[in-house]
């Protein structure tokens, strides 16, 4: 009888710590792929922001120097979390901006 205990129980506790050892993978499984969106959501939000301000100071034909080093603090996280590519040719041609607005008077 104490046998037959003894080898059910230990049957049972080794049940509950594999059911255990599944739910903590399957909860640490949902949590790695909430990281991931996490990230490429904060790296679709810097890009867009960086775009947007390429087309603003694009438009403006300047880019101040507050808005550059901005623009480069963003570029820098984006980078940082893998992104790259058509972005970082619009921050280049941002660095190529003048900084200060071209004044008409002094030109004529």
């Amino acid at each position: 009888m104490q046998d037959w205990i003894l080898k059910y129980w230990i049957e049972v506790l080794f049940g509950l710590i594999c059911a255990g050892l599944v739910a903590l993978y399957r909860k640490l499984q949902m949590k790695s792929r909430e990281q991931d969106a996490i990230k490429l959501g904060i790296q679709a939000l810097l890009r867009d922001r960086i775009i947007q301000s390429y087309n603003h100071y694009h438009e403006k034909e300047f880019c101040p120097i507050y808005a550059l080093d901005n623009v480069t603090a963003l570029y820098t996280q984006y980078h940082a979390l893998g992104g790259n590519g058509t972005v970082t040719e619009l921050v280049e041609r941002l660095k190529d901006l003048p900084t200060e607005k071209k004044d008409i008077k002094n030109i004529i």
